[in-house]
């Protein structure tokens, strides 16, 4: 069935993106707080803030998790020994980071997309990971478990420039510990946005950070191009009913379903597909 190729098509599309104490920002310059560098065309969670008199950067984060509720994060990444700008209270990164520990498997493409997974030096769940970079490297990239067994130890020890978060409930229960410890973080809120190409579109924001804003761009130009191009195929199909469509496994004796707004239904719609479970209208998945 023509449709059915269509929907598998539009998974390899997005599998760059879909393998998968905060509170105000921090005060910032009006020379940062007025300039946006790149506002995101797809993307809901962030934004990058510029200065015309300096090569720094802030990427600031827009309700990273599930029922954030107006919570934003603010990191500066500081190029060429530029201040710090007065009063900032986020997470700091000195230079383009080149040390970078990712929690998540979708951080771990969306640095292979701007031709930076050479970066990633630490993962939580390596044997989860199926990013080619990372399965020939497993000798020498670190594992350093999940948010409830984390082993700091080994975090400690490979000295990350930064590392990423991402949030579910709330914020990581890494967070603590990494202030403690002077370790920058970054929250990730990709999973979040109710597009699929705006969650794709957060690898601009990793991009900043590595140094490749330019890249990052042409990438999500070219991802955005080809999703358009297959729903506009999608669209020409004529079938009798789309196939319905359940996602997720049972966990703990419940099977969590997503919003009828997250990015994971908006991709089977477009598809061509149906969602099996509409009753959810929230922007958090429901046991």
């Amino acid at each position: 069935m023509i449709l059915n190729k269509y929907i598998f098509v539009f998974v390899g599309i997005v599998a760059v993106v879909c393998t998968g104490g905060c509170g105000s920002p921090g005060h910032v310059r009006e020379d940062y707080a007025g300039k946006v560098v790149y506002e995101p065309e797809h993307a809901s969670g962030f934004k990058i803030f510029g200065s015309d008199s300096a090569n720094s950067v802030i990427i600031r984060s827009y309700d990273p998790w599930q029922g954030a509720g107006g919570v934003a994060t603010d990191l500066f990444v500081r190029r060429g020994g530029e201040d710090v700008p007065a009063g900032f209270t986020g997470q700091v990164v000195n230079g383009n980071a080149k040390r970078i520990v990712a929690m998540s498997s979708t951080h771990v493409a969306m640095l292979d997309a701007v031709g930076k997974v050479s970066s990633v030096i630490g993962v939580s769940g390596i044997g989860f990971i199926s990013n080619p970079y990372i399965v020939a490297h497993r000798d020498v990239i670190a594992d350093i478990g999940f948010d409830g067994n984390i082993d700091y130890e080994a975090l400690l020890s490979l000295k990350p420039d930064v590392v990423l978060l991402y949030g579910v409930n709330g914020a990581s229960v890494m967070e603590g510990k990494l202030k403690e410890f002077g370790i920058p973080f970054m929250y990730v809120g990709d999973y979040v946005e109710e597009s699929p190409v705006g969650k794709a579109e957060w690898l601009v924001a990793l991009a900043e950070l590595t140094g490749t804003r330019n890249t990052g761009i042409a990438q999500i130009k070219k991802i955005s191009a080809s999703y358009d191009s297959l729903k506009n195929e999608v669209e020409k199909c004529v079938v009798k009913g789309a196939p319905k469509v359940l996602v997720n496994t049972p966990y703990s004796d419940q099977w969590f379903m997503p919003s009828k707004n997250s990015y994971i239904v908006r991709l089977i719609s477009d598809a061509g597909g149906e969602y099996m479970y509409e009753k959810n209208e929230g922007n958090s998945s429901v046991p």
